[in-house]
C-alpha cells in the first residue's frame, strides 16, 4: 500500500480575518474529501489571516502502480490550484510506501 502525502501553502492576500480564511479552508477542505475520499485539514499558519497551509493524505491500494499513483496525487493538488479561494504558492508531496503487513 502507498500513502500520498501533501502540504499547500497559499497566499489569501489581503484578507484580515481569520475566521474568514478558516471557513474557506474548511469548505475547500469538505469538497477535496468528497470529490476523492481523503483526509485533508489545514494544518498550520492558524493565526496569520493571509497564509494558508492544508495537508491531505490519500490511501492508494497496492494494486495501483507508482505511477497511477502520482497522477491521483497530483490531480488532488491540481484541483486544490484550480478551485481555492487563494493563490497557491508552495506544493510538497510524496508517495511513502507501506511494507506487508506482519505475518504474510
Amino acid at each position: 500500500m502507498m500513502v500520498g502525502v501533501a502540504r499547500i501553502t497559499m497566499d489569501f492576500y489581503g484578507n484580515d480575518r481569520s475566521s474568514k480564511k478558516h471557513k474557506l479552508i474548511e469548505e475547500l477542505c469538505k469538497d477535496i474529501r468528497k470529490k476523492y475520499n481523503i483526509s485533508a485539514l489545514e494544518v498550520g499558519e492558524f493565526d496569520d489571516p493571509e497564509k494558508c497551509v492544508l495537508g491531505f493524505a490519500a490511501i492508494i491500494p497496492e494494486t495501483w502502480s507508482t505511477e497511477t499513483a502520482s497522477t491521483f496525487v497530483q490531480k488532488i493538488c491540481q484541483t486544490i490550484d484550480e478551485t481555492a479561494f487563494a493563490r497557491v504558492t508552495s506544493e510538497d508531496w510524496d508517495l511513502l510506501e507501506h511494507g506487508t503487513p506482519q505475518g504474510t
